[in-house]
């Protein structure tokens, strides 16, 4: 009786232990950090209110986080390979936390995304001599179509379909799919819109309805998504536009913004049949 006490006793306690192992893992791995303001953090239909400043919390899949007034945190991904700055009254959810890539949606609001970029392989200089051909072909079946010359920013529409699927780390609103690879960039999004600042590296932007369309916007440039539209032509902004909408706090941050032409979704889906 006592052997299996005894035995009983260390089973419990090796599986603490490797409970333990485990939460403190997670804890590296995926964290939420405050600085200001309060968070609500929603997970397994249970919602906890975060307002110690300071404090750092396990981050799991599925996890959704919702910010308040004059609110400022950062969560930390894949032991902080990627980061994301939320601002006041954004909604966010953690889709995928997997090992090869973090899926995010940013449902409302504003966040600042920071992503270490993957190593360079032959295989992605394929992609990219596949995508310049492909573009090739797109722009003179456009060009007929529209009986002529392509002018100005219209020829940027004229980004290839068929990208490289090597990324690792997708975020999605409600209005677009955006695909990084490596970069730092900023998100704002409320109702139909979605805006994009690209601050290094590049980062893809796409409409749901037309996910595989995908428009490249690189450092310093702008590109927006609106419902029944694709992605805009890409624009590049001032030093000053660019840090104003970094630092700024919500999704008005775009508001003063030009935004060059984009074109309608069934003009992209027809010309991609």
């Amino acid at each position: 009786m006592i052997l299996v006490k005894n035995i009983f006793q260390s089973l419990l306690i090796l599986f603490l232990g490797l409970f333990f192992l485990e939460t403190v893992a997670i804890g590296v791995e995926n964290s939420l950090e405050l600085y200001s303001g309060t968070v609500k953090l929603i997970r397994d239909g249970k919602s906890r209110i975060i307002k110690k400043a300071g404090e750092t919390y396990n981050l799991m899949a599925n996890d959704r986080i919702q910010t308040g007034n004059k609110t400022q945190i950062t969560l930390y991904l894949k032991n902080r390979d990627n980061t994301v700055k939320l601002f006041s009254h954004s909604f966010f959810k953690l889709d995928d936390l997997s090992e090869e890539e973090n899926s995010v949606a940013l449902l409302t609001g504003k966040s600042n995304f920071s992503v270490k970029p993957l190593p360079e392989s032959s295989g992605d200089e394929k992609v990219v001599n596949q995508n310049n051909e492909n573009k090739k072909v797109t722009e003179k079946t456009l060009t007929a179509k529209l009986g002529g010359k392509l002018k100005g920013n219209l020829t940027k529409l004229l980004r290839t379909k068929k990208r490289s699927k090597k990324k690792r780390f997708n975020v999605r609103t409600v209005s677009a799919i955006l695909g990084v690879r490596g970069t730092e960039f900023v998100v704002a999004t409320s109702g139909d819109s979605t805006n994009l600042l690209a601050l290094s590296g590049e980062v893809t932007l796409a409409s749901p309805d037309v996910p595989d369309y995908e428009i490249p916007v690189v450092a310093n440039e702008v590109s927006h998504v609106r419902e029944g539209s694709g992605p805009s032509v890409p624009v590049t902004v001032s030093v000053e536009e660019r840090d104003s909408i970094a630092k700024a706090d919500g999704a008005g941050s775009f508001q003063e913004v030009e935004f060059g032409p984009s074109e309608p979704i069934g003009s992209i889906k027809e010309r991609l049949k």
